[in-house]
């Protein structure tokens, strides 16, 4: 089930959002859910690679 995230940005980074999904033809809140996943992902590898015993 999707949940609903609310956030603020600096103008400067909202327009390089909006470059950036104009350039992919997707919406700015369809980019934001992406990276926001990504970095999400990322972090939990990074979580699970530190709580790994060699």
């Amino acid at each position: 089930m999707s949940k609903r995230v609310t956030t603020y940005v600096a103008e400067g980074i909202y327009d390089l959002l909006q470059g950036w999904a104009d350039r992919e033809r997707r919406s700015i809140s369809s980019l934001a859910a992406f990276l926001l996943e990504k970095a999400a992902r990322e972090e939990q590898e990074k979580i699970q690679k530190t709580a790994t015993p060699i």
